[in-house]
């Protein structure tokens, strides 16, 4: 069901290799130019290696039937962006150990480890079994992702843990689950999907010992030099402080971004933090 963090690694995979992973997710994906893209939304187009660094001759529209798209820009064309993509980044992955964390932090983590065992996932039972009140207890405490049905949960999670694919590491509080982060790495850059805490186990602060032990994993595995936790939700205070406070400040990866006018001033009207988030612009 699960092994100790300690023995833990964590995957880096190609960019074809997660291309073809998310396909068999549903995902829609287009090869073109040489890289690998993916539906964000109905219409607009990103690679789906989110920070990767393409030419400008790369950046072009991945299909005709797209309003939109945006991708990271090489530091050689780094003159033609016009755009940001902003994102919580953590460079110096080598040296991320306890001494870098505020005294405050220090101390949430190891509390967390005095209450909580951390460990990684090897098949999806725990989830199927606990992993839904966890999740609908993050999600109704504010966040803006929509609440999924208990069946489709569970059709999800059954084939959700896949080795060399996806990285799930819980916090055990008693033996009950109270928390746990999903990941994946593509081409040396560690992504962080999610973290879902149930608010009854807040107070463990198992979300700062998860977060910094998926950390540990990482840098043991000598492969992966960037972690992203997330795009830069400014709307989101708390969440912003926690993530900076682990030390994930928000960095704005320079891009290319080109989206329809008509479809451009709507979302920057209708929804100013999505906006930003798609464009690094307000």
């Amino acid at each position: 069901m699960f092994k100790d963090v300690s023995e833990a690694s964590i995957f880096s995979m190609t960019e074809e290799e997660f291309a073809n992973w998310r396909q068999k997710e549903g995902a829609t994906t287009i090869f073109h130019q040489g890289r690998y893209w993916e539906k964000l939304r109905p219409g607009f187009y990103q690679p789906i290696h989110l920070i990767a660094s393409l030419t400008v001759k790369q950046a072009t529209r991945p299909t005709l039937f797209c309003w939109g798209f945006r991708a990271a820009l090489s530091e050689s064309d780094v003159e033609f962006t016009n755009g940001s993509i902003p994102v919580h980044l953590l460079s110096d992955v080598d040296n991320y150990d306890l001494e870098i964390l505020s005294s405050n932090r220090r101390n949430h983590v190891r509390r967390s480890r005095k209450r909580a065992e951390i460990v990684e996932l090897i098949d999806p039972l725990l989830l199927q079994e606990q992993g839904y009140e966890v999740l609908v207890s993050a999600l109704t405490r504010g966040s803006y992702k929509a609440v999924p049905s208990k069946d489709e949960y569970i059709a999800n999670i059954s084939n959700y843990i896949i080795p060399k694919r996806r990285l799930i590491l819980a916090g055990l509080i008693e033996g009950k689950l109270g928390g746990y982060i999903e990941a994946h790495a593509v081409e040396g850059i560690a992504y962080i999907q999610s973290v879902y805490v149930a608010t009854e186990a807040l107070s463990t602060y198992i979300g700062t010992g998860l977060v910094f032990d998926f950390v540990q994993v990482c840098r043991r595995s000598g492969k992966i030099n960037q972690i992203v936790y997330g795009q830069h939700s400014r709307e989101d205070e708390a969440l912003c402080v926690f993530k900076d406070g682990m030390r994930f400040p928000v960095k704005h990866i320079p891009a290319k971004v080109q989206i329809n006018p008509v479809m451009d001033n709507f979302i920057r009207w209708r929804t100013p933090d999505s906006y930003y988030r798609l464009t690094g612009r307000d």
